[in-house]
């Protein structure tokens, strides 16, 4: 199977760009495909554990927290952006469990080793 690459720029900003690339990749995930989702910008809020995407839904998806959690139950890689957490003043200990803090260069070090790599801005 493939390695795949997300990366996400929108969370409750744009609720319908947000949910896309998890719906995608949790469908990849259960396919059988090793996935990696990097959030960037505002997208990093959704990571936090208060629950905020669980009130977060494009019909005829399923919410934000739903589709995270399916991503996470499936086991997939999920990053936050490392400055991206610190302009909003979030820490390891705000995140889900299973969020791993990341800067740039790991991030492209996964990108360069994807199969493919796909891109919601």
């Amino acid at each position: 199977m493939a390695k795949l690459v997300f990366i996400s720029t929108h969370g409750a900003d744009d609720v319908e760009r947000a949910s896309l690339p998890w719906a995608l990749a949790t469908a990849s995930l259960a396919a059988g495909h090793e996935v990696h989702m990097y959030l960037q910008g505002p997208a990093v809020e959704l990571l936090k554990k208060d629950g905020n995407a669980d009130s977060l839904q494009h019909e005829p998806f399923p919410s934000l927290g739903e589709l995270i959690s399916l991503f996470l139950e499936a086991e997939g890689h999920l990053y936050g952006c490392a400055p991206c957490l610190q302009s909003r003043s979030l820490k390891q200990e705000d995140l889900l469990d299973g969020v791993q803090i990341v800067g740039g260069a790991a991030m492209v070090d996964q990108c360069l080793t994807a199969d493919k790599v796909f891109t919601y801005a």
